[in-house]
C-alpha cells in the first residue's frame, strides 16, 4: 500500500505535468469505485486542475470551480499518466482524459479491487478526511499534542503509528523503519514509554519519512511508478538479512496479518514490553 512518502513523489510528479490541463473526458468503469458524489464523475467535465495536495493516504484533486477529487489506491491501486492513445487495460479503474492528448488513470492490478474516490464540492464536508490525526510535516504535529495522543494507551507502539487518527500517512512499512530509528521495539506497549522515549519517536516520525521521500525521489526522478520503491529501508521487507546497523539478523512477526521487521538488538526487543 503506498504510504506518506509515495505519495508525496506521486504527487509532486503528477502536479509538474497536469496542473492547469482541463479534463476532456472521464470514464468509471468500475462500480463501487466513486464512494460520494455522482457515479459517472461528471461535475469534472471541462475543469481545469489547479492544486494537488495530500491529506493522510488521500490524493485531492482540487479543479476550478471548487470540485476536489479524493483518491485513495488502497492496497493495490496505483495512478498512471501517459498519452491517451495508449490501449486502456482491463485493470483500469478510472480515467481522465486531458486537454493535451494524456490521461491520467487509476489501476488496480491485484484483487480485491478496493480503491476509493470521493467528489466533493466542499472539503470541509470530505467525510474520509474528518478524522485523520495532524500531518507529519505540520506546525501541529507538536510533542506536547504526540504525548496527549499517547497517553494511557495499552496498545503496542506500532499500532498506535499506523492509526490514522493519532498521526496521518503511516503504514506498516514505515512504523517498522521509525520505530528502527527511535530504537524502540514495535512490541512496546505505549504506556511503558518513558517521556525520552516518546521524544525519541516524535522526533523519528518527521525524520524518516522526510529520508524516505528524498530516497524514492532519486530512484525515479519525474516518472511515475506502479509498486513502491522500498529497497533503501534498514528493517522492512528485510526478514534474515543482516542490520546494516549491526549485523544481527532482522527478525520478521507476522501478527493480524501484517509482518512487523525489526532489529532485535538495535531495537531490543529483549526488554520488557508492558
Amino acid at each position: 500500500m503506498p504510504e506518506l512518502p509515495d505519495l508525496e513523489v506521486i504527487r509532486e510528479n503528477l502536479a509538474a505535468r497536469l496542473l492547469g490541463r482541463a479534463v476532456q473526458g472521464i470514464s468509471v468503469r468500475r462500480p463501487g469505485l466513486v464512494r460520494a458524489g455522482p457515479p459517472d464523475l461528471s461535475p469534472l467535465f471541462g475543469k481545469n486542475l489547479t492544486e494537488i495536495a495530500r491529506r493522510g493516504k488521500h490524493l485531492i484533486f482540487r479543479f476550478d470551480g471548487a470540485p476536489f477529487l479524493l483518491v485513495h489506491l488502497m492496497r493495490y491501486g496505483w495512478l498512471w499518466h501517459g498519452p491517451s492513445r495508449y490501449e486502456v487495460t482491463k485493470s483500469t479503474t478510472m480515467v481522465l482524459s486531458f486537454d493535451d492528448g494524456t490521461d491520467l488513470r487509476l489501476i488496480e492490478p491485484g484483487s480485491p479491487q478496493i480503491a476509493g474516490v470521493w467528489l466533493f464540492s466542499d472539503l470541509s464536508q470530505a467525510e474520509p478526511l474528518k478524522k485523520l490525526g495532524p500531518e507529519p510535516f505540520s506546525p501541529e504535529f507538536t510533542l506536547e499534542h504526540f504525548s496527549q495522543a499517547l497517553r494511557g494507551k495499552r496498545r503496542m507502539v506500532k499500532k498506535i503509528l499506523t492509526d490514522q487518527s493519532v498521526v496521518a500517512g503511516i503504514g506498516n512499512a514505515y512504523a517498522d523503519e521509525i520505530l528502527f530509528l527511535a530504537k524502540i521495539s514495535p512490541f512496546r506497549y505505549v504506556h511503558t514509554l518513558t517521556p525520552t522515549e516518546v521524544e525519541k519517536l516524535w522526533r523519528a516520525i518527521p525524520e524518516t519519512l522526510r529520508w524516505a521521500i528524498g530516497e524514492i525521489k532519486s530512484r525515479v526522478g519525474e516518472n511515475l511508478f506502479d509498486k513502491e520503491i522500498r529497497d533503501f529501508l534498514y528493517v522492512h521487507g528485510r526478514a534474515g538479512a543482516p542490520c546494516r546497523v549491526c549485523g544481527s539478523p532482522i527478525g520478521e512477526v507476522l501478527f493480524e496479518g501484517q509482518r512487523t521487521n525489526f532489529c532485535p538488538r538495535c531495537q531490543n526487543v529483549s526488554q520488557p514490553l508492558r
